[in-house]
């Protein structure tokens, strides 16, 4: 038997010791890549559920957006009340984007305590809601917008949805707090005679089809829709190209679509 201060003793437990710490080593290095594995599959489980409503809900605001862009919005023309709705137009494109807002409400409600970022889709996601709700982007304020998306949700017992088109006017018409949080985005939509308005509205609408054509490649829950870079002025065009598609969105794959269709830029002067 080795004696207490012989080597080989000392050897034999700086081993253990050795082992032991290996050992706690790898167990907290295995609990780690366990847990972000787990928060990936917890992520991609969250986006599988939530991406196609939202996608679906943003390529009907796109849709409806390209229809009114085609004829410069002339259908919106004339003073427009909430409290009676007559112009279609008007209503369908009120009630579009609210619902837009109220699909990324349930996104940011339902999300809290997930990281969705770990996901690709979930991190390109959020980078297009921060630019949509960036301050030259948004149609109205970020709390604005936040209220709006919460008058039309309705929770059931495990999920939240979206009231539908017939109780939306229905409350617009009958409830003066409904009418109060929705007077921002109203006002808006009255306004479209000024071209910053009308600007500000084709805008956004890039933005949104931009998430539907880059989370949705293949357009299997949207459709696959032609952009209008014709209807948009000079400075819209810069601001897309040099800041919403330089800083926030640069993983854009068709930014050509957006700004310049068919034609093709003109080439800078030396």
């Amino acid at each position: 038997m080795a004696s207490v201060g012989s080597p080989d003793l000392f050897q034999l437990i700086l081993v253990g010791l050795g082992s032991g710490f290996t050992v706690k080593l790898l167990d907290i290095a295995y609990q780690e890549i366990r847990s972000r594995l787990e928060s990936r599959r917890s992520a991609s489980r969250f986006v599988d559920e939530h991406l196609d409503p939202l996608l679906k809900s943003a390529d009907e605001v796109v849709g409806k957006l390209v229809s009114l862009a085609s004829e410069d919005f002339r259908s919106l023309a004339g003073d427009q009340q909430v409290e009676q709705i007559e112009n279609h137009d008007f209503g369908s494109l009120l009630y579009l984007l609210c619902r837009f807002w109220a699909r990324i409400e349930i996104f940011r409600l339902d999300g809290l305590s997930v990281a969705i970022a770990s996901d690709p889709r979930g991190a390109r996601l959020q980078s297009f809601l921060a630019c949509l709700e960036s301050r030259k982007v948004r149609v109205v304020d970020r709390i604005s917008q936040r209220a709006i998306g919460e008058l039309l949700l309705r929770p059931a017992p495990d999920y939240f949805h979206t009231i539908g088109y017939v109780e939306f006017v229905r409350k617009l018409e009958s409830d003066e707090e409904a009418r109060r949080w929705i007077t921002p985005i109203a006002d808006v939509l009255s306004q479209v005679r000024h071209t910053s308005i009308r600007q500000q509205l084709l805008l956004y609408g890039v933005v949104a089809h931009a998430l539907i054509d880059t989370l949705d490649p293949q357009h299997i829950v949207t459709s696959r829709r032609p952009s209008y870079p014709s209807k948009l002025s000079d400075k819209t065009r810069k601001d897309l190209q040099y800041r919403v598609f330089k800083v926030y969105l640069d993983f854009v794959p068709d930014k050509s679509k957006y700004l310049w269709g068919q034609r093709k830029p003109i080439a800078k002067k030396d």
